[in-house]
């Protein structure tokens, strides 16, 4: 697999403004790499970072924020549900039930002790999780592309808005494309412009996502029927 035409390709076929990222999870940080000196603020914080340089970071860099804490594998919920309740409802506007949320959010789960994160096509090592930020348009040309997004006869639902982190392990456990419209907290730590939204692919789909988008030449084409199906233009 040839990270770097991938990322070419979602450039200049897709229009992916933002550099896709990769993540994955060490047991222990490599001798050769440079960790973070920052605090993140957040999980989904790590990954705007990602986009400038290669870099790792310890589990407890991911603990900030309780939520992506829990999500991200790094952080056990004994203890701290009330907390963790609180912050889903403050950061995510949820509601009654929140407490037995936080019993059901889907997380990693591994013995790590920290993850490498980076620009995909400079990831040192086999990515766990790539992550983007795409347009409705451009997350319409990619389902037709991969053909698996998790939005079509899934139990769990379409889209999955709360919180954001929470699509990195639905994708992993699934083994398909998942997507997120993000909560207040993402979008509150990242900066993401409001019409990006997150989609999450196992790494062991970016090969054939490579392949596929290779084979295609429609793909600026299908772009622009989308968009211009948005701007009410017709197709």
């Amino acid at each position: 697999m040839d990270t770097l035409n991938l990322v070419q390709m979602l450039g200049d076929k897709l229009m992916i403004e933002l550099p896709p990222v990769g993540l994955a999870f060490v047991s222990e940080q490599p001798e050769d790499m440079a960790a973070t000196h920052r605090e993140p603020q957040s999980f989904c914080t790590l990954w705007r970072w990602a986009e400038e340089r290669v870099f790792y970071a310890a589990g407890k860099q991911h603990l900030e924020c309780g939520l992506g804490g829990l999500v991200s594998g790094f952080l056990t919920p004994e203890g701290r549900e009330d907390e963790l309740a609180s912050l889903l409802d403050e950061m995510c506007e949820g509601g009654e039930g929140t407490r037995e949320e936080i019993a059901e959010t889907t997380k990693f789960q591994h013995g790590a002790a920290g993850a490498i994160y980076g620009p995909l096509w400079m990831m040192p090592v086999e990515p766990d999780m790539a992550l983007m930020w795409a347009t409705l348009p451009q997350m319409g040309v990619l389902q037709e592309i991969v053909g698996t997004i998790m939005w079509r006869n899934n139990p769990q639902g379409a889209v999955f808005p709360r919180p954001a982190c929470a699509v990195l392990p639905i994708a992993s456990i699934n083994d398909k494309p998942a997507l997120s419209l993000g909560c207040i907290g993402m979008r509150e730590y990242t900066n993401v412009p409001p019409h990006m939204y997150l989609i999450a692919l196992p790494g062991s789909h970016l090969e054939s996502l490579e392949q596929k988008m290779q084979e295609r030449d429609d793909i600026p084409q299908r772009l622009e029927f989308y968009q211009k199906r948005m701007a009410g233009g017709g197709g």
